[in-house]
């Protein structure tokens, strides 16, 4: 397994952080290359998929709070 130093890692991130900046930039070659910008793709992805971030938020809370209810109740019926 190879090791990298933190300060390696740290440039690599840095880099790959630029590069996405460098993406969603309108004129650059991305645009060209997809006929679009990737800001409008961005937009496109977001929207069809916000619909499903909200179902899967709300399940995932309405299961949390389910299980702190049975918890509780468990609690309850132990005192």
């Amino acid at each position: 397994m190879v090791k990298m130093h933190a300060a390696i890692k740290l440039i690599l991130g840095l880099i790959i952080f630029v590069i996405g900046i460098y993406w969603y930039l309108p004129g650059t070659a991305v645009s060209a290359f997809f006929g679009r910008s990737a800001f409008q793709a961005f937009l496109a992805v977001f929207e069809g998929l916000f619909g499903l971030f909200l179902i899967l938020m709300g399940l995932i809370i309405a299961w949390i709070e389910f299980e702190d209810l049975k918890w509780e109740k468990k609690e309850k019926k132990s005192k």
